[in-house]
């Protein structure tokens, strides 16, 4: 077979390689690319939960990065290190005390455009929602919320593949503008801490200084993208796939109680990062490959989450799908010492935007085809034409 993660036909519809790959060659190497492609939720797992032999410091064009600085570059112990500061905001009471927020901004935004009849789900709910969320845990001041939604959507043009008909020019100003506010606030907020997360980068601890200056920015650029895009690309995703099956729709919009469920399904069976990148420290052998030191692996989270041997009849989107902790659950969110650390409140934003949307009398798709975002990494639409009776 010939697999390529960059191909167009692959970016746009994955799945049908996947299951070959996972059938005829789990551990696929691509010689083209220089990387290899693991398939099975077993190796992925395996993986992911190795740090030792799959580390993260490696870059898109399988370059090992000189500095582990960042989140997603760093292994363990550096790791464990930038992982606390985050997790002092991120705490299961914090994030639990965010749902009715949640429901008040996504109720707002649907408003916005419940005169009119029509919407783009993605440009009017999905992407602004988890942003504005983003910029209030940041402690951003509420003046500059219009501008920080301009530069957020800048730094999400420029990283991840999101149409923008703005010029590379200007995406490039805005970002340089973002990084300079974020440089003030970051310098402000040493001084004065408050109970914000660019607060809790930088306070000083009992067991450890405050982050630099400079890897305080570059966390903080990474908490906006993970803690927007890929949450808008899961709204998305969600909407697509109850559109694809109007019963399904029917029965969630009949019981909120199942929009949970409809979440829990798209990031099984339609997971917004479809892949991980990962080198390999040493030889180590995936379903009798073996792989050699400095290898680099990409890691499909899209297709383990629909190995059969895990996930019978898993190509099939279903509200009533039970996991088995015995088999193994899906991978979206990463496994191991990189496992998301924003996964719940993920899961909260796109409960609370689909309950808004669907609350929306004769809520139906406008479109008949949907344009993704070019990118073998992320995966969720552009763009999402709604329409809708008005009340």
């Amino acid at each position: 077979m010939d697999f390529d993660p960059f191909d167009a036909a692959v970016k746009r519809d994955p799945y049908p390689s996947y299951a070959e790959l996972r059938r005829a060659a789990p551990v696929y190497h691509v010689a083209a690319r220089r990387m290899w492609a693991v398939a099975r939720h077993a190796d992925v797992a395996f993986a992911l939960r190795r740090p030792d032999l799959f580390s993260s410091s490696v870059n898109a064009d399988g370059q090992e990065l000189p500095a582990a600085e960042t989140l997603l570059g760093s292994d363990p112990p550096a790791h464990a290190v930038l992982r606390k500061r985050v997790e002092r905001t991120f705490t299961p009471r914090r994030v639990r005390e965010l749902g009715p927020r949640l429901d008040v901004l996504a109720s707002a935004l649907v408003g916005a455009f419940a005169g009119r009849g029509a919407a783009d789900a993605v440009a009017d709910l999905a992407a602004p929602l988890p942003v504005i969320l983003i910029a209030e845990m940041m402690g951003i001041d509420p003046k500059r919320h219009a501008d920080f939604k301009r530069w957020a959507d800048a730094v999400i043009a420029r990283g991840t593949g999101r149409a923008s008909e703005t010029p590379r020019a200007e995406l490039d100003a805005r970002v340089g503008e973002f990084k300079a506010y974020l440089a003030d606030v970051i310098a402000a907020r040493r001084d004065a801490p408050g109970d914000d997360l660019v607060s809790a980068l930088v306070r000083d601890e009992p067991d450890a200084p405050g982050l630099p200056p400079a890897q305080a920015l570059n966390l903080a650029v990474l908490l906006l993208l993970g803690g927007s895009e890929t949450t808008t690309h899961l709204i998305g995703n969600a909407l697509r796939a109850l559109f694809a099956q109007p019963q399904l729709l029917a029965r969630v919009r009949a019981d909120a109680n199942l929009t949970l469920a409809a979440v829990e399904e798209t990031l099984r069976h339609d997971p917004p990062v479809q892949s991980i990148l990962r080198r390999t420290t040493a030889g180590v052998e995936l379903s009798g490959e073996q792989l050699p030191a400095g290898a680099t692996v990409i890691l499909l989270l899209g297709s383990a989450n629909r190995d059969e041997r895990v996930f019978p009849d898993g190509d099939r989107f279903r509200l009533d799908r039970e996991e088995s902790a015995a088999l193994g659950r899906p991978l979206s969110f990463g496994a191991g010492p990189h496992h998301c650390l924003g996964a719940a409140l993920a899961r909260m934003e796109a409960v609370a935007a689909l309950r808004a949307l669907l609350a929306l009398p004769g809520l139906r798709p406008a479109f008949t085809d949907v344009a993704l975002v070019d990118s073998f990494v992320l995966r969720g639409p552009r763009a999402l034409p709604i329409a809708f009776d008005l009340g």
